[in-house]
């Protein structure tokens, strides 16, 4: 969708709801999505295929990999979430930030130029706030591995990157980046503990099962119960 068609679109409150339910049925047939009630996608998100989104969800601006889904309530926007991810419900992001040393207020009218108030004292920028992307193609702010589990009412940060296999806890403060196969919570998150031993990391990382074609998967998928059997069966591989 062009820019002026999209504009054109977003101006009218029933152009959008028809142009939404038919890029909905679009991408549905197109990519095996399942939608819930009152699901919103953004008409910019990119689904790599079998992604579900639960009652109430919206992703906007994002990238979502192969068999990942959202929760009820998640609002995702500008992030990219790898392969076989699972986004709990009521996960939100959120970005901007405000200085909190030097500058004498924390109000966005004595550094910004983006006028979120409809005036400021300030013609040039004088503080960054909003994290730079993250992504190769410097698209999305806040990145999402492959086989993560973000659990319930958790928020996350712009600018942060969650490795491949992390947990997070339900009703985390994620505001910084998550190292792979960690398992993390709190008010900010810190880790708790790794899943796997760095051996067993280092083999996951290596084979990146998530990138194998889906018939690998499937016919593989009975050794995921257990670590072992899958290391047994493909460590010299």
């Amino acid at each position: 969708m062009n820019k002026l068609f999209k504009k054109i679109v977003l101006s009218n409150k029933l152009l959008t709801f028809f142009a939404i339910s038919i890029n909905k049925i679009y991408l549905k047939r197109k990519y095996k999505l399942r939608f819930d009630k009152n699901v919103f996608i953004g008409f910019s998100v990119i689904p790599e295929g079998r992604n579900y989104f639960s009652d109430n969800s919206s992703i906007t601006g994002s990238f979502i990999g192969y068999g990942s889904y959202l929760g009820a309530g998640t609002k995702i926007s500008k992030t990219r979430i790898g392969r076989y991810s699972s986004i709990g419900p009521n996960v939100k992001c959120v970005f901007g930030k405000h200085p909190t040393d030097t500058f004498v207020s924390t109000h966005p009218v004595f550094f910004s130029i983006n006028r979120q108030m409809g005036f400021s004292y300030t013609d040039i920028q004088l503080f960054d706030e909003y994290e730079p992307n993250r992504d190769k193609d410097d698209k999305y702010s806040i990145l999402i591995g492959n086989d993560v589990w973000v659990g319930a009412n958790v928020t996350i940060m712009d600018g942060v990157s969650i490795g491949d296999g992390a947990i997070i806890a339900s009703n985390s403060l994620v505001n910084k980046d998550i190292d792979p196969y960690s398992i993390v919570g709190g008010l900010p998150a810190k880790i708790i503990k790794k899943r796997f031993s760095e051996e067993k990391i280092k083999f996951l990382q290596e084979l990146k099962w998530w990138d194998k074609p889906e018939s690998w998967i499937s016919s593989n998928a009975a050794l995921f119960v257990d670590i072992e059997l899958l290391l047994r069966k493909y460590k010299n591989e």
